[in-house]
């Protein structure tokens, strides 16, 4: 029977032999490139070449964390990893740049995309919604040539989705949790298996393996409870009526969350600058006005600003402590900082905001569409309240302006007013060209002198020392800083309700304040709350697809799988077999059975077991080999079974030698097309009592079956489309790369001048179930 299918010769050659400096976790090759990711203890993330290369290394998020699962985007130069902690991070393989970055709060077991590569059709009414940006909106500038604390990145990525292809992450949790993620930036779909199975909190359950049918319709949920194994099949209709809808969305999301994470990006370079002014004010300024009693300082400066005299400390302070030279640089340095916060605001911030607003008004055109987006979208009928809050992000973002120049105007005449009276209390006389005080600038300056000792009006009456220190270190020398903070404006602008008849109209019509044309300006909130409240309304209003397909789910069919007590499941592994709209499924359910599972798109399953048992008396060849075992298995393709076998002597208690094999699967096939699929719950046993079982022996080709170097190979890696292997070692420190498009040697392929004679009926010992 192995003949039959006429496997091709093992021709894999080593390609190198390599240590890693730490455990590996996880190992996987991409199917696209001839890359192969690890995940080490550590937490890094290594990639590397065929012949080892290094391409880059990433490190954790966070220090501790662990490395739960690698899930290269089909179709995509995109790898998403999975932590420890529950964070998804999707990351450019090209630059190393993070793409996105999310959250599912628990802590991961399996990491997977789904493997669909037919694109979907692009005449929907939408498409242009999501894809007609690039011709309206100007470039985001390069953050990194305004401020020098910014990441080199290009926030201009022209697409998250390059091929009109919907591709969901499934992530697998510690709680029983399944969540799907559209292209690794919409939450679609999350599902509580354990609560399906009816399993409790403290399950020792843990999801294995996931997959996904070609056509979105099936979940397939591969977990381990102890001993027992179960396959649970889950359906639901939403996703596959609307995959177009989906797609679009994701899109959506994905420029959206790019613009709000340059948003982000700016306001941090805003806060950098202004730290900077802060600095540059501690060491002089602020030094001086803590050691102050309260209301003494405004007091002391416009003292001296009216009649020109100055207070013993205030005068020591100019002439020791600040000095002529010093107040030049304070005075330069703090205008070079603002000067920064202002091109940061005047042109990135600005250009986000109208970006963000570009994608909320296309959004909000789409959620029109309730024939295409009204069961996704049920309870959102519009983006409004987003667009409201992005127009109150862009008011506030005009007021940072405005108090950036007036901060800007006020030190600048402070800082000339301050060095004037230093040459006058030095005795020395002003140079003929310096530049004379109007009296609208000492208007100007009085204001700015009044407001030294202004207290946080948010600070409780019960608040002393080093707090009120704090607050009035912030906020009384400048303003900028108030609206960098999350948490209300200490000082908000001039209300100048009365006087403005804008702001009378709006108040006595409430028609007009809640109309959606309208933008309101929140006062009190600082800009950091206001993109905030933003941020949350737009997860709000994207979290709606999540909870609607989550809800679709229903339980379609149940596997149970008993294995020997004491055992440990070595390996799950999930192919699709588009061309015939079936999953396969292989378990290494103990060291001498390997379980092979066909599902349908109608729920129902297939089972056949393959298990080493008596070797046949006509064939010598396994006598040198000793007795084989099951220890780790692969899909290479969807007609090809990677199997890593343990072969142990006679007399010997421990695996002498290790052998990889490619097993076809046309015979197994063939052979469980002549079984029933069973449409209902079903419970499969060790023995041959639960289903069908075939002598793996029989199945083995001679020159698919390739020695290993070493006996310690514990777990593989394959890639058919590259056709590339790798084996990790039982140390977990040392990775093996084999190549399986080497020339043939003869000297690595065994005898093949014996033949296996065995045909169908040799090969079956099985039992109805």
């Amino acid at each position: 029977m192995a003949n039959q299918y006429g496997a091709s010769r093992n021709l894999m050659k080593q390609t190198c032999n390599k240590n890693v400096g730490s455990r590996v976790d996880v190992l996987k090759w991409s199917q696209e490139m001839d890359l192969l990711a690890m995940g080490t203890e550590k937490g890094e993330v290594l990639l590397h070449r065929l012949k080892w290369q290094k391409v880059w290394q990433l490190s954790p998020p966070e220090d501790g964390l662990k490395v739960r699962g690698l899930a290269w985007r089909p179709c995509e130069k995109f790898i998403a990893i999975g932590y420890s902690n529950g964070t998804i991070l999707l990351v450019d393989l090209e630059t190393k740049e993070e793409i996105h970055s999310f959250s599912v709060k628990q802590d991961i077991t399996c990491l997977t995309w789904t493997e669909n590569t037919d694109e979907i059709g692009t005449d929907d009414v939408s498409h242009s919604s999501v894809t007609s940006h690039t011709k309206y909106l100007p470039e985001l500038p390069v953050l990194s040539s305004l401020s020098s604390s910014a990441k080199p990145i290009n926030p201009n990525r022209s697409s998250y989705c390059s091929k009109h292809i919907l591709c969901i992450l499934l992530i697998g949790t510690v709680t029983g949790t399944v969540h799907q993620s559209a292209l690794g930036m919409l939450p679609c779909g999350s599902v509580d298996v354990f609560g399906a199975l009816g399993l409790p909190a403290t399950t020792t359950a843990r999801i294995r393996e996931l997959k996904m049918t070609h056509d979105y319709r099936q979940l397939i949920v591969g977990l381990q409870q102890d001993d027992t194994l179960q396959v649970i099949v889950l359906e639901n209709g939403v996703l596959h009526r609307y995959a177009p809808a989906v797609l679009n969305l994701a899109l959506k999301h994905a420029q959206l969350l790019g613009a709000m994470a340059y948003i982000s990006e700016t306001i941090d370079c805003i806060i950098e600058a202004w730290e900077t002014v802060l600095l540059e004010m501690d060491n002089k300024l602020t030094n001086y006005a803590k050691d102050q009693p309260d209301g003494s300082i405004s007091a002391d400066f416009l003292e001296l600003l009216m009649f020109g005299t100055a207070s013993p400390s205030l005068e020591q302070f100019l002439l020791r402590d600040l000095s002529e030279k010093g107040l030049r640089k304070l005075g330069y340095s703090i205008e070079l900082s603002y000067v920064t916060i202002q091109r940061l605001v005047v042109k990135p911030l600005y250009t986000a905001i109208h970006a963000v607003f570009y994608h909320l008004n296309a959004l909000d055109g789409m959620l029109r569409n309730r024939f295409y987006y009204g069961t996704l979208m049920r309870d959102a009928v519009s983006a409004s309240e987003s667009l409201r809050s992005c127009g109150a992000l862009l008011i506030k973002a005009h007021e940072l302006q405005q108090t950036i120049d007036a901060s800007k105007r006020d030190f600048k005449i402070f800082f000339r007013w301050l060095y004037v009276v230093i040459v006058r209390v030095m005795d020395e006389t002003l140079q003929e060209n310096h530049p004379t005080i109007t009296q609208r600038e000492i208007h100007y300056l009085a204001q700015f002198l009044s407001n030294f000792d202004t207290v946080a009006q948010s600070a409780p009456d019960q608040q002393e020392g080093r707090g009120m220190i704090e607050s009035r270190r912030k906020f009384n020398l400048e303003r900028v800083g108030q609206y960098l903070e999350d948490k209300p404006l200490v000082h908000p602008m001039a209300n100048d309700g009365e006087e403005n008849e804008w702001k009378r109209l709006l108040a006595q019509n409430e028609c007009l304040r809640q109309c959606g044309a309208i933008f309101p300006h929140h006062e009190q909130m600082s800009l950091l709350q206001q993109q905030k409240l933003l941020k949350q309304q737009i997860e709000q209003l994207f979290g709606q697809p999540e909870k609607v397909v989550g809800a679709d789910y229903k339980q379609k069919n149940l596997l149970t799988i008993h294995a020997p007590a004491g055992t440990d499941v070595r390996a799950f592994a999930f192919a699709t077999h588009q061309r015939d709209s079936v999953t396969l499924l292989a378990i290494v359910q103990s060291s001498c059975s390997l379980l092979l599972v066909e599902c349908f798109n109608d729920g129902g399953f297939k089972t056949l077991r393959l298990h080493f048992e008596e070797k046949p008396y006509f064939d010598q060849r396994f006598d040198a080999i000793g007795t084989l075992s099951f220890h780790h298995v692969d899909f290479y393709d969807e007609d090809t079974l990677s199997l890593l076998l343990r072969a142990q002597a006679a007399g010997e208690e421990r695996p002498v030698s290790c052998y990889f094999l490619q097993l076809n699967l046309g015979a197994v096939r063939e052979f469980l097309a002549t079984v029933e699929a069973r449409e209902y719950m079903q419970t499969v046993t060790e023995d041959a009592a639960g289903c069908h079982a075939i002598n793996a022996y029989t199945l083995i080709d001679e020159s698919s079956l390739k020695l290993l170097e070493s006996a310690d190979g514990h777990r593989i890696a394959v890639s058919g489309k590259r056709n590339v292997i790798a084996v990790l070692a039982e140390s977990l420190k040392n990775v093996r790369v084999y190549d399986m498009d080497a020339q043939e040697d003869e000297e690595d392929l065994l005898d093949t001048s014996s033949q296996i004679n065995s045909s169908l009926e040799n090969s079956q010992e099985s039992v109805q179930a």
